[in-house]
């Protein structure tokens, strides 16, 4: 029975293949493109302008991090002070003041007497000149007189008594200071007396004035005491 049916078997077995066939046919291929060709969508255009404003992006940041990171090795780099302060030690040049340069005393003395360098002082000593020339008066006077009266004579002996005012001098040791950078300064203390020398000088015509009149003032003075003398004297006599 099979054996008298065969060929409608294979027949009906070549149909159900060929529709079978038709259908996968229809179906997407494991590879390669259907029959109807490829239809890949293209890539949109914010896609590739997302690419190329990353990978501007990146140049940027890449050369502002390169940027960045000159400057910080700039910034890294020493100051050339020191290098040209260690140069200026080594060759002799002066360094700037905002160093502190060590200096080393000199063997060196420096005396003054400090009186000399005092307003009272000197007034004093002026007094004292008025003094000795009024005694040089008093003898000139004596020589004009027959008998010298007693005040006279000791007026004359008490102005001319000796006083010793100067007293002992003030020394400076290692007045000057030698530093490293080849200079040589005074040390702190004698810059001071330097600094007092000169305002002392600064300010002496208007002290010599001042001195002047006090001479002057003290010789009227013992000229009016001679005359007293004198005067008194006479007055003995005519009696």
């Amino acid at each position: 029975m099979f054996y008298k049916h065969w060929k409608k078997i294979a027949l009906s077995l070549t149909a159900f293949f060929w529709a079978s066939c038709s259908e996968t046919t229809e179906d997407t291929p494991l590879y390669g493109c259907p029959p109807d060709g490829c239809y890949d969508e293209p890539e949109s255009s914010d896609s590739n302008n997302d690419e190329s404003s990353s990978s501007e992006t990146s140049g940027v940041l890449s050369s502002s991090s390169k940027k960045n990171v000159s400057s910080s090795s700039e910034a890294a780099k020493p100051e050339s002070s020191s290098s040209e302060f260690v140069a200026g030690l080594l060759y002799g040049v002066e360094p700037p003041d905002s160093i502190d340069v060590k200096c080393f005393p000199m063997d060196s003395s420096v005396s003054y007497f400090p009186n000399d360098y005092s307003a009272d002082n000197a007034k004093f000593w002026k007094e004292e000149a008025a003094k000795h020339d009024a005694v040089a008066k008093i003898d000139s006077v004596k020589e004009t007189l027959a008998e010298t009266p007693m005040c006279l004579e000791h007026l004359r002996m008490e102005l001319d008594q000796f006083v010793a005012l100067y007293g002992a001098p003030t020394i400076i040791r290692n007045a000057v200071e030698k530093c490293i950078d080849g200079t040589i300064r005074p040390s702190e203390e004698y810059a001071q007396f330097l600094k007092m020398k000169e305002e002392w000088e600064a300010n002496k015509p208007a002290l010599d004035e001042e001195l002047q009149k006090a001479y002057e003032d003290k010789l009227k003075e013992i000229e009016q005491r001679i005359n007293k003398c004198l005067n008194s004297s006479n007055d003995e006599i005519d009696k």
